[in-house]
């Protein structure tokens, strides 16, 4: 056996309540995109009647523990970045 043992990073876990101080992202928004996606996937509501379709709550997978609702971090930093808009200078300069 080799000193070196090859780690795997463990992911940085975001409460509900983590999101809403660090990233301003609603905890009730997201809990009713995540309720709308179960409508949806029941048939009980059409996707047309969604509020949003590309929601945080509607759109990544969370992690269940201990009954709260968890994202990792690296999930959030991607939806945020999917969601930025270039700046007008970079949109002109193309």
């Amino acid at each position: 056996m080799t000193t070196e043992e090859k780690t795997v990073p463990t992911p940085e876990l975001l409460s509900l309540k983590d999101l809403e101080q660090r990233y301003r992202l609603s905890p009730s928004t997201i809990k009713r995109e995540r309720w709308e996606q179960k409508q949806v996937k029941q048939n009980k509501m059409k996707p047309e009647d969604v509020r949003n379709l590309n929601g945080f709550g509607y759109s990544t997978k969370p992690i269940f523990m201990y009954g709260k609702l968890y994202y990792e971090k690296q999930d959030v930093l991607d939806f945020i970045d999917s969601k930025r808009e270039q700046s007008p200078k970079d949109r002109v300069d193309g």
